[in-house]
């Protein structure tokens, strides 16, 4: 298995294909496999590398706090570690938080930046809703229920009505080896509540395209659209038939929207 020593932890990777660096950066409690959908895609254009950022997967959780911050320093430290100098960087959800503080405090390292279903800070909604889900996680562990309750999160009401889909999704997750502990899954909600951005993404200089799925009930479009206005010269695109997961629910139409915006299609 493919592991970066960095500092106070072991961080997980997986590499696709040849070319220049894409670096695919997942969500709250993701890890490398909710990529596995566009990866075929992307990886006859670009050198695509997957990450469990730490506290989930097959990476460590680390020692003390768990910060965006932190995270975006262990995504350097990975590109140190591959002898990479700059990199496409695509960040979904808790990624393209990640993604953003890349673009801001490491600009030098991102060329291209895709900000997928994510926003310059977290709503106090949402954080309520993590807090409360992670409860339910101590209470029950990695129940059916759990599992259905994200679905119901991630997913649009069209691909909900399809009862075959959730039940495949519950079953595959309930099955998956590397499931995020509890205390992955606290360290991560805490960074996300955390994070703000809100002062400082009109710094970012990197060519930048946000994606934003129409029926997303977690970051809605109102609050992707601040990262369009505040990023100069970012490009904005909503896309219908999708929630939060565009890339796991409609791959090829989230897969041909970044590779146009990358040149490659």
């Amino acid at each position: 298995m493919p592991k970066a020593k960095l500092n106070d932890i072991s961080l997980y990777y997986e590499i696709y294909g040849k070319g220049y660096p894409l670096l695919l950066i997942g969500g709250l409690g993701s890890d490398c496999s909710s990529w596995l959908g566009i990866v075929k895609g992307l990886s006859p254009h670009f050198r695509t590398i997957v990450l469990d950022n730490r506290g989930c997967g097959r990476s460590g959780i680390g020692r003390g706090k768990c910060t965006v911050s932190k995270m975006a320093k262990d995504a350097v430290r990975l590109l140190d570690f591959l002898k990479i100098e700059k990199a496409n960087v695509l960040g979904h959800s808790m990624g393209g938080y990640i993604a953003q503080e890349l673009a801001i405090n490491y600009s030098n390292r991102v060329n291209k930046l895709i900000l997928e279903s994510t926003a310059p800070v977290s709503s106090g909604k949402n954080n309520t809703l993590f807090k409360d889900i992670y409860n339910q996680l101590k209470k029950e562990g990695h129940s059916e229920g759990w599992f259905r309750r994200w679905a119901e999160l991630l997913f649009s009401p069209k691909l909900l009505a399809g009862k075959s889909f959730v039940d495949m999704f519950v079953e595959n997750s309930l099955k998956y080896p590397y499931l995020q502990k509890a205390e992955g899954l606290k360290k991560q909600i805490e960074a996300i509540r955390l994070f703000d951005a809100r002062r400082k993404i009109n710094v970012i200089k990197a060519k930048t395209l946000i994606i934003e799925g129409k029926s997303d009930i977690l970051i809605t479009a109102k609050e992707a659209v601040v990262l369009a206005r505040n990023i100069k010269g970012s490009a904005f695109k909503l896309l219908g038939g999708a929630a939060h997961c565009i890339h796991i629910e409609n791959p090829r139409l989230f897969t041909d929207a970044v590779l146009k915006f990358l040149g490659r299609n």
